[in-house]
C-alpha cells in the first residue's frame, strides 16, 4: 500500500467522480439483493398453491431488478474507469514532464526501452489497479456486508457457515500474492529488456545491416523473447490454476448450503423459497470473493510498478532552476572562471579561464578527447561544471531561469538530432511562429535551399525517424538552419562543418559571418581552415587551454595548432583526414619527406 499511494493521491482531484461512482455500486447491490428476495417469493408463491397467472408479476419484478443493476453497473463500471483513465492521462503528462526536466547524465544512465516500457506496461497496471481495482474493492465490501445482512435474517447458522467458506477465496490470492507479484516484476522487466531491443535495432539498422548482423541480433532478439516468454507462462500459471480453486471453493460453499439448508426446509425452519433465496446470494457472492483476491492482485501489481514509476519520479535533475536572478534578457558576454569538469573519475576540464566579450567569435581546436564538446556544452547548462564557474553577462549560469539560457543559445551538436516530422517543423524547432521567407532565408545561409530545391515535396518533405532520408551533411545543415533561424544571442556550432564538403564548407561560412557579427560565436572544430578567420582561436589539450590567440599568432607560435595547420594542409595534398594519427610531421630518417608521406 505504501508504493501505491502516491497514485492514491492522485484521485483527490477526482473526489466528486469518485463519490458518485461509489454511490452507483451501493445503489447496484441493492437491485442484486432484490432480485434473490423477488425469486423467494415467487417460488413461495407456487408452493402455495397460488394461480400461474400472478406468476408474471415476479418474472417482471426480476426484469425490472435487473435492468436497475445493470444501468447502475454501467455507471459504475464507466465512472470508475473514466477517473482511472484521468489519472493514467495525468500521471503520464507529469512522467514526460519529468523526462523532460532531466539533465544528460539521467539519459546515459536509463535505457530508452526501459523508460517506454515503465511510461506503458507499468503506467496500465497503475490504471488497472486504480479503475477495476478500486471499483471492484467497493463492490466486494458493499456485496459481502449487505448480502450476509440479509442472509443472517433468513438463517444465521447457514450465513456462519457461508461467511467462513466463502473469503476462503480471497485468501487463497493472498497466500499466492508474492509469488504473483515476483513473476509479474521479472515479466515487466523482460518487456523492458525487448523493448530496449527493438528501439535500438530500429534506431541503429544502418549499421545492423552494413556488418551483416542480422542473424546475430534476431538470435539475440530470440534469446531474450524467450525470457520474457518463459517469464510470463510462469506468471498464467499461477494465474491459471487460481481460478478453478475459486470455482472449487464456491462450489463447496453451494454444497454446505444445500446440504444444511435442505435438511432446515425438511425440519420446517426456513421455506423452499428462503432457501433458494440463500443459494443465489452465495451465487451472488461468489464473484465479489474472487474480485477481491482479483483485486489484491492488481493492487499488487500496480504498487510494483507505482515503484517503479516513482524510481523515476523521485530522481531530481542535477541541472534545475534554484534561486533564479531577475533578468530578462543577455548580451552574450561568456565567461568561464577556473572551470574543471569532472565524468566520474575522468577529469575532462581542468582550470578553465576564458573570456569571450559579447558579439565575438572564439573557436576552440583541440586533438580528438580534448574537451573541446564539454566546455561548449557548459554554456547551455547541458553539464554543470565540477569547480568554478560560468558565467554570462557577469551572472553564473546556474542562477539564469533555464528557459531563459537556452532560448538565447542556438546550439549545433556534434550528433544531429532531426525528428520524423517535415522538414519544415525541424528547422522551425524551437521557433513559435516564423514564416516561410525566414524558414527560405535560414536554408539558404546553410546552403541547404538547392537540395531542398530537389526534394519532391519542398520543404513539407517527411523526414524519417532521426532524419533518416537525410546525408549527414543534409542533416548538419538542417541544423544549423534550425539554429539561425532561432535568432540566437549566443551561436555554438559543435563540429557543425565536420560532414560538408570543403567548398559547401566555405560558402556556409560567408553566410554565417554577417549572422555571426551581431552575436557571440562559439565554433567548436577539427578543421583550421573553419576557424581561422576567428577573432580568438583557443587551444585546448587534455582538458585546459595550451594556447591561444589569432591563426596568424598561433602559426608563429609554432605549437600544437601550428602542428594541427600542417597536417591539415598535407592532409588536403594527399585527400586524407587531417586527424588520421598515421600521418606525422616530423622528417623521415633521410629528411627527404614527412614520414607517412
Amino acid at each position: 500500500m505504501k508504493s501505491i499511494l502516491p497514485a492514491l493521491r492522485y484521485l483527490g482531484k477526482h473526489k466528486w467522480k469518485v463519490v458518485l461512482s461509489l454511490l452507483t455500486v451501493v445503489a447496484a447491490n441493492l437491485a442484486a439483493l432484490l432480485a434473490p428476495y423477488i425469486l423467494r417469493l415467487g417460488i413461495d408463491a407456487i408452493e402455495a398453491g397460488r394461480g400461474a397467472g400472478s406468476l408474471w408479476i415476479y418474472g417482471v419484478g426480476l426484469m425490472l431488478a435487473a435492468s436497475v443493476e445493470g444501468l447502475f453497473r454501467f455507471w459504475s463500471r464507466y465512472l470508475g474507469n473514466a477517473v482511472s483513465r484521468d489519472v493514467e492521462y495525468e500521471l503520464r503528462n507529469d512522467l514526460f514532464r519529468h523526462l523532460q526536466r532531466q539533465d544528460a547524465a539521467f539519459f546515459q544512465r536509463w535505457r530508452t526501452g526501459d523508460l517506454m516500457a515503465r511510461a506503458t506496461n507499468d503506467l496500465n497496471s497503475v490504471q488497472r489497479a486504480l479503475g477495476p481495482g478500486i471499483s471492484n474493492l467497493a463492490n466486494t465490501l458493499i456485496a459481502f456486508v449487505g448480502t450476509v445482512a440479509v442472509m443472517l435474517t433468513i438463517d444465521v447458522r447457514l450465513a456462519l457457515y457461508s461467511a467462513l467458506i466463502l473469503p476462503l477465496m480471497s485468501l487463497i490470492f493472498a497466500f499466492t500474492g508474492r509469488v504473483i507479484q515476483r513473476r509479474f516484476e521479472k515479466v515487466q522487466e523482460g518487456f523492458s529488456d525487448i523493448s530496449t531491443r527493438v528501439q535500438e535495432n530500429a534506431s541503429g539498422i544502418r549499421v545492423v545491416k552494413a556488418y551483416a548482423q542480422e542473424a546475430p541480433e534476431l538470435e539475440q532478439f530470440r534469446h531474450t523473447n524467450r525470457q520474457y516468454m518463459s517469464a510470463s507462462i510462469a506468471h498464467l500459471r499461477i494465474q491459471a490454476l487460481l481460478w478453478p480453486a475459486m470455482f472449487t471453493v464456491g462450489g463447496i460453499a453451494t454444497v454446505v448450503v444445500l446440504y444444511f439448508g435442505g435438511r432446515d426446509v425438511i425440519a420446517g425452519r426456513i421455506s423452499v423459497g428462503q432457501l433458494v433465496q440463500f443459494i443465489a446470494y452465495v451465487g451472488a457472492l461468489r464473484w465479489p470473493m474472487i474480485a477481491l483476491g482479483w483485486v489484491m492482485n492488481l493492487v499488487q501489481q500496480g504498487a510494483a510498478s507505482m515503484a517503479r514509476l516513482q524510481s523515476v519520479l523521485n530522481t531530481q535533475p542535477a541541472i534545475r532552476d534554484e534561486q533564479p536572478a531577475a533578468v530578462s534578457r543577455l548580451r552574450g558576454e561568456i565567461e568561464f572562471r577556473n572551470v574543471s569538469l569532472r565524468h566520474g573519475h575522468a577529469t575532462v576540464l581542468s582550470e578553465i579561464n576564458l573570456r569571450i566579450p559579447a558579439g565575438s567569435t572564439v573557436a576552440v581546436v583541440g586533438p580528438t578527447g580534448s574537451g573541446k564538446s564539454s566546455l561548449a556544452a557548459l554554456v547551455p547548462r547541458l553539464w554543470d561544471p565540477s569547480e568554478g564557474q560560468v558565467c554570462v553577462d557577469g551572472i553564473d549560469v546556474r542562477l539564469i531561469p533555464l528557459e531563459l539560457l537556452r532560448r538565447s543559445v542556438g546550439y549545433v551538436p556534434q550528433e544531429t538530432f532531426l525528428f520524423s516530422e517535415p522538414l519544415r517543423e525541424n528547422i522551425a524547432y524551437g521557433v513559435d511562429s516564423t514564416s516561410q521567407e525566414r524558414i527560405e532565408w535560414a536554408a539558404a545561409v546553410s546552403q541547404l535551399q538547392r537540395d531542398v530545391e530537389q526534394f519532391p515535396q519542398g520543404y513539407e518533405t517527411y523526414l524519417g525517424e532521426r532524419g533518416v532520408t537525410l546525408s549527414g551533411g543534409q542533416k548538419q545543415r538542417t541544423a544549423i538552419a534550425r539554429a539561425v533561424l532561432k535568432d540566437p544571442t549566443i551561436l555554438i556550432l559543435d563540429d557543425a562543418l565536420s560532414a560538408v564538403d570543403t567548398y559547401t564548407e566555405e560558402e556556409i561560412l560567408r553566410r554565417l559571418k554577417d549572422v555571426m557579427e551581431t552575436r557571440t560565436s562559439l565554433i567548436i572544430s577539427h578543421r583550421v581552415s573553419t576557424v581561422q578567420h576567428a577573432d580568438e582561436i583557443v587551444v585546448l589539450d587534455d582538458g585546459r587551454i595550451v594556447e591561444q590567440g589569432t591563426h596568424d599568432e598561433l602559426v608563429r607560435l609554432d605549437g600544437l595548432y601550428a602542428s594541427m595547420y600542417r597536417r591539415q594542409l598535407l592532409a588536403e595534398e594527399l585527400d586524407v583526414d587531417p586527424e588520421d594519427e598515421q600521418i606525422q610531421l616530423s622528417p623521415s630518417p633521410d629528411g627527404k619527406a614527412p614520414a607517412g608521406a
